[in-house]
């Protein structure tokens, strides 16, 4: 069942208990707290889910700034370790952070 349905569903389920608590109180619910409780946690989850698709859209906005960063630095790192290389000994590499050998 989708959250949609689960959020409709137990909105119209609580709604149609209370219409009928005197019928269904007899069969052990504690009526009206079992049907606070239940419209309670149904706007419980229906806030935490926006929640958490706001969070999940700014994830993947920081998780495409992050890349874009990452790929720039990657850019940097190596033209500088090509431009050490040419410029430098290969026994001075080591003090750049450059192991290669060759």
């Amino acid at each position: 069942m989708s959250l949609s349905d689960l959020l409709t569903n137990s909105t119209l389920m609580s709604d149609n208990i209370k219409l009928n608590s005197e019928k269904i109180g007899r069969y052990g619910l504690d009526l009206p707290v079992f049907t606070d409780q239940m419209d309670a946690d149904a706007i419980q989850v229906d806030t935490l889910n926006k929640e958490q698709e706001r969070l999940k859209s700014e994830l993947k906005l920081k998780t495409e700034e992050f890349n874009l960063f990452k790929a720039k630095l990657s850019e940097s790192y190596a033209l500088a370790k090509k431009t050490v290389k040419l410029a430098e000994p290969q026994p001075n590499w080591v003090a750049y952070g450059i192991t290669d050998k060759k």
